[in-house]
């Protein structure tokens, strides 16, 4: 069965997606956030259960009313349930959202899900995807007194380690939160336990796999978009003002229009959701935390040249790739690890770069498809966070003169240099929302640099 017809098939049953209820349980130790869902085909229902849970400590305060920001949580994270059936129908027993909220949340789930869409040929416009009803109560606004420090979410990868390396000597307490880190974040928070936030998140797995065996949907969510909702509830959990992201300018790049919507694999790490967001929470939520990408002036050609020149310590330790990095390696085969070597490959030395990926990534006649989707503009842009067509061929021309004389790696050896230099800026000035003293100590690391 074609995925369009199983979409087609699952729309015309009486299915409704329902956000039962959430939970927030705290005791001596840990705060625990449990939300329950259900899939309802008509009258089969099927339960859902996800948690989230942190370690307690003495920076932690918990003297205001969190229903309102762990409700909003539940409806991000409800995503990785819906998906499995995309109803029409999605109903709110536990809270409730007025228009505006709705179109909001709207927007999120039908951008969020559009590589979902695409890749399971799913035709279906923005306004018809879902409809909110709600049967629950409405929340006010969170205020909590925060204080001018940092939260900063480390994935693992070069960009948040670059906004920690530089962000550290002005914010000697900032912290530090990673969602179910793997060894490479696990490393930053041990380096800093004081100061360091691990966050617990358990999916109903067992359930999501049984669907996705039996023939139902599945595909990427905005991700993103749930670190955001969970980073609000932490910034005023440890009365933080500044939840500190790492997203750069080509996060706003699509990889593919589809049916006159633009696909984009990073849509929560967008401007575009960014400034949503910010407006949201400051509308719904509160006023007391504010949400930013640090990195947000920056291409990823000048975040590659920040990461080796300012976190060096990181070289053997940080990890991009998505399916090498839970056994802690670089899988040598991906988008990922082939961008992010592309990307540092002009500014570190080909024995170091080598050393860390293992192999000399630009010598590997297996990569070239993957190498040509990553240049060549023709094409789709792979589905993974990748810079945009500018960045790599501005890396790739570089490197390819760089050889002089000496023998061209296999990937070269075709490769048309071109003349992209123009493309590369730093625009301080352009969409971000930075606080002047982040946008002040970017510019003083940036102008430490070469370009």
């Amino acid at each position: 069965m074609v995925p369009m017809k199983k979409f087609q098939e699952l729309r015309k049953q009486s299915n409704k997606f329902i956000y039962k209820s959430y939970e927030i349980v705290e005791n001596e130790n840990k705060i625990i956030l449990k939300f329950h869902y259900q899939l309802d085909e008509a009258g089969k229902i099927s339960d859902f259960f996800h948690q989230l849970s942190i370690d307690k400590n003495k920076k932690i305060s918990t003297n205001f009313a969190m229903q309102n920001c762990v409700f909003h949580i539940g409806l991000a994270e409800a995503i990785s349930y819906y998906k499995i059936a995309v109803p029409k129908e999605f109903v709110i027993e536990c809270g409730t959202l007025n228009e505006a909220q709705k179109s909001w949340f709207l927007k999120l789930y039908f951008n969020g899900l559009g590589e979902f869409i695409y890749l399971n040929s799913i035709e279906v416009k923005q306004d018809e995807l879902v409809r909110f009803t709600c049967k629950g109560e409405a929340y006010e606004k969170i205020s909590v007194q925060t204080q001018e420090n940092a939260i900063i979410p480390i994935g693992g990868g070069k960009d948040s380690l670059v906004s920690y390396e530089l962000l550290k000597n002005e914010f000697p307490d900032a912290l530090v939160f990673s969602m179910n880190p793997i060894v490479a974040s696990q490393e930053v928070l041990e380096k800093h336990p004081q100061h360091a936030i691990e966050l617990k998140r358990e999916l109903d797995l067992k359930k999501i796999l049984d669907f996705n065996e039996r023939g139902y949907l599945n595909g990427h969510i905005p991700f993103s978009s749930i670190v955001g909702f969970v980073s609000i509830w932490l910034g005023l959990l440890y009365k933080t003002k500044y939840i500190v992201l790492s997203n750069e300018s080509s996060a706003n790049e699509e990889n593919i229009i589809y049916n006159g919507q633009k696909i984009n694999h990073q849509y929560s790490k967008s401007i575009e959701f960014e400034n949503d967001f910010r407006q949201y929470i400051s509308d719904f939520v509160t006023d007391d935390v504010e949400y930013f990408s640090f990195l947000r002036p920056l291409d990823e050609i000048h975040i590659a040249q920040l990461f080796a020149t300012f976190a060096k310590e990181h070289f053997f330790a940080f990890r991009s790739c998505n399916v090498g990095s839970k056994r802690n390696e670089w899988c040598g085969k991906c988008p990922k690890c082939l961008f992010t070597y592309i990307m540092l490959c002009n500014y570190i030395d080909d024995a170091t770069l080598q050393k860390i990926f293992g192999k000399n990534m630009l010598d590997d006649p297996k990569l070239q498809e993957l190498f040509d989707a990553l240049f060549q503009s023709e094409g789709i842009k792979p589905f993974e966070c990748v810079g945009t067509y500018d960045e790599v061929n501005y890396a790739l021309s570089k490197k390819y003169y760089s050889y002089a004389q000496q023998k061209l790696p296999y990937l070269l050896q075709k490769y048309k240099p071109k003349d992209v230099s123009y493309c590369l800026h730093v625009n301080y000035n352009g969409q971000n929302n930075l606080p002047e003293k982040f946008k002040n100590n970017l510019k003083s690391h940036v102008e430490k640099l070469n370009f």
